[in-house]
């Protein structure tokens, strides 16, 4: 392990630092507006350099002090693109090694292409991640050593304030508002000089106009219906003895019985019903429900499959059919004495769900129309 640097060691990487920010504000003024704008804090407690999810940039002084100006060009943007794509707070529950190379095969395509200072050796590369959005690169099991020679260090903080304490939605809303403010701002200053190549302004845009997607929005619905994390499956074992039976506590996540109704009219497509098996499967991963009860209907209900979790992943079929209601699953629902967490139904929308109520809690995943006067309505869209 080196050394740590001396004084003076540190006051020419700290000259080095400020000279890169000046040849990025003049060569690169998108991020070089940014970096001015994100505090540098020296420190020995991570291994090269990372980005908080509050926008505070921390560099080890050991390990950046060896790196050239114009790396420092690259690694300043490189966190500063972190920031402004918000990968801190987008992490959810997804692996944060794999999910910090996804983002930095985006990030170091985009600065290679912007030609942004130099690359730093052993960073993860992928041609054409530019154009693409971390989570479709995003893989559970990638270590840095399919698409790239491998990351460099873990650079993406976690989604928690500079206490510690894991942030909430309302402070992760004010977070992405700033961050897209500043985005907004880094660009008119590169643009007013014309100095804003169109894969950044692209980049922008795409920052602007973004749309949490529809499956992150229904794990988040899911997760607030797991369960506090006592369990009668494992009694506590010390009152065991006296023959007094207590819930112990289950640290697996897991939720009550989950409905999965599909709206089998024949008004969903194939590929549908396959972007959603992926993408719920990865949900009842996290949430662990009890039992999935899988109801397929057009006017009536023609298909039940039950899964546990032992048999999961759960595989849900394209049927076609006849007329549409809504109101047949509800019925079968009570009728059969299921007391669901909550039921999730996919369809186009265009039914009889106003023309009823129900007292169970229900996400209405819609491919179409967005007319609902109960329920939570998600937008269904690829």
């Amino acid at each position: 392990m080196n050394a740590p640097l001396q004084h003076t060691a540190l006051d020419e990487l700290q000259r080095k630092v400020g000279k890169a920010k000046s040849l990025l504000i003049l060569d690169h003024p998108f991020f070089g507006t940014a970096c001015s704008k994100r505090p540098i804090i020296y420190t020995h407690d991570i291994p090269t350099a990372a980005m908080s999810g509050t926008g505070q940039m921390y560099m080890n002084p050991d390990w950046c002090a060896p790196l050239t100006v114009r790396q420092l060009m690259f690694l300043l943007a490189h966190e500063a693109l972190h920031y402004m794509l918000c990968h801190a707070l987008r992490l959810g529950t997804r692996d944060p090694k794999a999910w910090n190379i996804a983002a930095d095969k985006v990030i170091n395509d985009t600065l290679i292409d912007a030609k942004v200072g130099d690359f730093i050796d052993g960073g993860v590369t992928l041609n054409g991640a530019r154009d693409m959005a971390t989570e479709e690169l995003y893989d559970e099991n990638d270590d840095g050593d399919g698409q790239g020679p491998g990351g460099i260090g873990n650079d993406v903080g976690s989604p928690v304030d500079d206490d510690g304490n894991a942030l909430d939605d309302s402070q992760i809303g004010q977070l992405e508002a700033q961050a897209k403010i500043d985005a907004i701002q880094s660009a008119k200053a590169a643009k007013a000089v014309g100095k804003l190549p169109g894969s950044l302004e692209r980049l922008v845009e795409q920052l602007v106009n973004v749309t949490t997607p529809w499956h992150d929005i229904l794990e988040r619905f899911m997760q607030s219906k797991i369960k506090d994390g006592y369990s009668w499956n494992r009694p506590n074992r010390r009152f065991i003895a006296r023959n007094i039976y207590i819930p112990g506590t289950d640290y697996t996540p897991s939720m009550g019985p989950l409905v999965i109704a599909v709206d089998t009219s024949g008004s969903l497509q194939a590929s549908d019903i396959d972007v959603f098996n992926g993408h719920i499967n990865r949900i009842l991963e996290t949430c662990n429900p009890e039992v999935v009860h899988v109801l397929y209907c057009d006017a009536h209900v023609h298909g039940v499959d039950e899964y546990t979790p032992d048999d999961f992943p759960v595989h849900i079929q394209a049927k076609g059919g006849g007329g549409t209601s809504f109101k047949p699953v509800f019925e079968y629902i009570d009728d059969n004495n299921i007391d669901p967490e909550c039921v999730v139904y996919l369809t186009d929308g265009y039914g009889d769900q106003n023309t009823f109520t129900t007292t169970h809690e229900t996400v209405w995943l819609t491919t179409g129309t967005t007319s609902f006067d109960w329920g939570t309505v998600i937008k269904f869209e690829e």
